[in-house]
C-alpha cells in the first residue's frame, strides 16, 4: 500500500516537472518568435506629425508677414506717386513761366513777342495820326510786357501803352503840347534783339530787364537796362556802343 502511494507521488511529480518544462519551452519560443512593436514608434510618429504641423503654422505666419511687407511697400509706392504728382505740377508751372521768359535766362533778350516794335509804331501812328515820337520804352507793367510811347505834334502830347502779346491798347492820353523838340529817327533802325545782343556782349554779364529808344546827343539809341551787368547805349542805326 505504501509502495503504491509512493509510485503515484513520483508519477505526479514527474508529470508536473514535464508540464513545467513544456510551459517553459513554449514561453521561450513565444519570446523568441514574436517581435514586440516598440511603443516609442507611435509616439515618435505623433511627435513628427506635431512637428510638421508646427512648421506649417510657422510657414503660414511667415507668409502672413511677407504679405504685410508687401502692403507696406504698396503704401510706400503710393507715397512716391503722390510726391511725383506734386513734382509734375511744379514742372508745368515752370513751363508756363517759360512762355514769358527765356528758358536759359530771366531776361527778355531772346524772346520773340507777337507784336514787334514796328507793329507797335504802326498802332501808335494809326491812332494819333503819325505824330513825332520822342520815346519808346519796352518794360514789364502789371504782369505784362508793354510798349510805352510818348509823342507830340506841336499841338498835343500823346501817350500810349500797347500790349506786346496782343497789340491791345491798354491806355492812352492826350494833353496840350507845352514844349517838345526831340524826334526819334526810326527809319532803318536795328531790331531790339540785335541791340540787346550787342549790349550784353559789351557788358560781359547779366540779362536785359528793359530797354528805351530815346534821343541822346542827337542820336537815336537803345538804352539797354542790364540786370547783373553795366547798362549800355547802342546806336540804333549803326549798332555801335556809345
Amino acid at each position: 500500500m505504501n509502495m503504491t502511494k509512493r509510485m503515484k507521488l513520483m508519477l505526479v511529480s514527474l508529470s508536473s516537472v514535464a508540464l513545467m518544462a513544456a510551459c517553459g519551452d513554449g514561453g521561450a519560443n513565444d519570446s523568441l518568435g514574436t517581435t514586440p512593436v516598440p511603443p516609442e514608434t507611435t509616439e515618435e510618429t505623433e511627435t513628427d506629425d506635431t512637428g510638421d504641423a508646427t512648421v506649417d503654422e510657422g510657414a503660414e505666419e511667415g507668409t502672413a508677414e511677407e504679405d504685410t511687407t508687401e502692403t507696406d511697400d504698396s503704401t510706400s509706392e503710393e507715397g512716391t506717386e503722390d510726391a511725383d504728382d506734386t513734382g509734375v505740377t511744379d514742372d508745368s508751372t515752370d513751363a508756363s513761366d517759360a512762355q514769358v521768359s527765356d528758358p536759359d535766362s530771366p531776361g527778355i533778350e531772346n524772346i520773340e513777342f507777337p507784336i514787334s516794335v514796328q507793329d507797335a509804331i504802326e498802332i501808335f501812328n494809326n491812332e494819333f495820326g503819325s505824330p513825332n515820337i520822342d520815346e519808346i520804352k519796352f518794360e514789364r507793367d502789371d504782369g505784362r510786357y508793354v510798349y510805352d510811347f510818348e509823342g507830340w505834334d506841336g499841338e498835343f502830347e500823346y501817350e500810349m501803352e500797347i500790349d506786346a502779346q496782343t497789340g491791345e491798347i491798354l491806355s492812352q492820353e492826350t494833353e496840350a503840347d507845352t514844349d517838345h523838340d526831340d524826334i526819334l529817327d526810326l527809319d532803318g533802325i536795328i531790331s531790339p534783339q540785335e541791340a540787346m545782343a550787342i549790349a550784353l556782349e559789351a557788358a560781359g554779364s547779366g540779362y536785359v530787364e528793359e530797354w528805351d529808344l530815346e534821343l541822346e546827343d542827337g542820336f537815336t539809341v537803345y538804352d539797354v537796362d542790364i540786370e547783373g551787368g553795366e547798362d549800355q547805349e547802342v546806336d540804333a542805326h549803326t549798332g555801335e556802343i556809345r
